[in-house]
C-alpha cells in the first residue's frame, strides 16, 4: 500500500486529484473483473499501480503481467499479453493471444483474424469488433451515445403547405363556429371591440392563472370522496374548456379584424359575418405564410417566425380576455345598453287608460294684433 501514498496529496491540482479520482474508479470496475479472468497470478496491487502509471499518475519501471495503457494499444500476430489487456481513452486491436479480459475504455476492441482472448471483450463507450478471431468470454458493448440528429428543416414549399393547411383548417373551424354558436362569437367581438386593452389585461391574467385555478379546483375536489373521484374528469375537462376558449376568441379577433377591413357593423347576419371572418383569418395567418416563404432565408427566416408567433400569441391573449369577460359569449357586450326614449312632439299622447283618448295640449293665445 506504499505505493498509494499519492491519495492523499497536499497542494495537487484540482485536475490531478480529478484523475486520481477517475483512476480509482476505473480499478474499481475493470481491473477487479480482468484478474479474476487472467491466466497469471499478478498481484492485484501490482496490476493496480500498473494501470496508474498507464494514466501518468505514477513513475517507474514496474514489471507486471498484463498491459494497462492509455491510448491506442495492438498486440501483434504472435504477441501474447499474459494477463488482462485495459485501454483507456483509445482502442484495443487485438492480433495475437490475450490470456485475459480486454477492455477498452472510450474505445473499441477489434479481434483480428487469428487473434484469441481467453476471457471477455468488453468495450466501454465503444464497440467490439470481431474479424474472424476467437473470444471465449462475453462480447459486451455499451456504444457511445448517439447524438440526436437535429429535425431536417423544412424546405419552402413543405413550409408553404403546412401554413395553408393550417389556414383551412382554422377557416373551417371558424365556419363550424358560425354555424353552432354564431351569437357567442357575436358578442365576443363585440366585447373585444369595446375594450381592446381590458381584454388584453385579462387575457394574460388567464394564462397566467390557468395552472394555479386548476390546483385549487383539484384541491377543493380532494376533501370529498366525490370530488376526489371527480378529479380526473376535471384534469380532463379544463385544459379542453381552455382551448375552447382560446379558439373562440381567436377567430372573434378575426371577425373583429375582418369588419375593420370591410367596414361593417355587428350584427347577426351570418353571411355577414362570414365575409367578415375570411379576412380577418387570412389577416391573422399572413405572417405565417410569410415566413413559410423566407424557410431558407437564415436570420431572416428567423425573425418572421418571431413576428409570427408574436402576431398569433397576441391576437389569442385578445381573444381569450373576450371570452373570459363575455363568458364564452353568453353575456352580451352591450347588456348595460339603455334605449334612448323616443323624442315627443307638439302632440301629448298618453297611453290611452279607461278609454280616456289622447288630448292636445294647450297652446297660449298669441296677442292680438293693434289695429291701426
Amino acid at each position: 500500500m506504499g505505493s498509494l501514498r499519492w491519495l492523499a496529496p497536499i497542494g495537487v491540482s484540482p485536475v490531478r486529484t480529478l484523475q486520481r479520482l477517475l483512476a480509482a474508479t476505473l480499478l474499481g470496475v475493470v481491473v477487479s473483473q480482468a484478474v479474476a479472468a487472467q491466466v497469471s497470478t499478478a498481484a492485484t496491487a501490482e496490476d493496480s499501480v500498473q494501470a496508474l502509471r498507464a494514466l501518468d499518475l505514477v513513475e517507474g519501471d514496474i514489471s507486471v503481467q498484463g498491459v494497462f495503457k492509455r491510448g491506442d494499444h495492438l498486440v501483434a500476430a504472435g504477441d501474447t499479453v499474459r494477463g488482462p489487456l485495459v485501454t483507456f481513452g483509445g482502442s484495443a486491436d487485438v492480433q495475437g493471444t490475450v490470456l485475459g479480459n480486454v477492455t477498452a475504455v472510450f474505445g473499441d476492441v477489434t479481434v483480428r483474424d487469428g487473434a484469441s482472448i481467453r476471457g471477455s471483450a468488453t468495450a466501454w463507450r465503444g464497440r467490439v469488433i470481431v474479424e474472424g478471431g476467437r473470444v471465449a468470454g462475453a462480447l459486451k458493448a455499451m456504444p457511445r451515445t448517439a447524438n440526436r440528429s437535429a429535425t431536417p428543416a423544412l424546405s419552402t414549399g413543405e413550409a408553404l403547405k403546412l401554413s395553408a393547411g393550417w389556414t383551412a383548417m382554422l377557416l373551417i373551424v371558424g365556419l363550424v363556429v358560425l354555424v353552432v354558436a354564431s351569437r357567442n362569437l357575436d358578442s365576443t367581438a363585440q366585447m373585444l371591440e369595446q375594450g381592446v386593452g381590458r381584454a388584453f389585461f385579462a387575457g394574460v391574467a388567464g394564462q397566467l392563472g390557468f395552472l394555479p385555478l386548476l390546483l385549487i379546483i383539484v384541491t377543493a375536489l380532494a376533501v370529498t370522496l366525490i370530488g376526489i373521484l371527480l378529479i380526473p374528469f376535471a384534469l380532463a375537462a379544463a385544459p379542453v374548456a381552455f382551448a375552447g376558449l382560446v379558439t373562440l376568441g381567436w377567430l372573434a379577433t378575426a371577425l373583429m379584424i375582418g369588419r375593420a377591413v370591410l367596414r361593417t357593423s355587428p350584427g347577426q347576419d351570418r353571411a355577414a359575418m362570414i365575409r367578415a371572418l375570411v379576412p380577418g383569418v387570412l389577416l391573422l395567418m399572413l405572417p405565417w405564410i410569410i415566413a413559410a416563404g423566407l424557410q431558407e432565408a437564415g436570420t431572416v427566416a428567423v425573425v418572421a417566425r418571431a413576428f409570427a408567433t408574436g402576431v398569433t400569441w397576441v391576437a389569442a391573449t385578445l381573444g381569450l380576455g373576450a371570452a373570459m369577460l363575455s363568458r364564452a359569449g353568453t353575456a352580451s357586450a352591450r347588456d348595460a345598453r339603455t334605449e334612448t326614449p323616443a323624442a315627443t312632439g307638439g302632440w301629448q299622447t298618453p297611453t290611452p287608460i279607461s278609454g280616456v283618448a289622447a288630448a292636445r295640449r294647450p297652446v297660449p293665445a298669441r296677442p292680438a294684433a293693434p289695429t291701426p
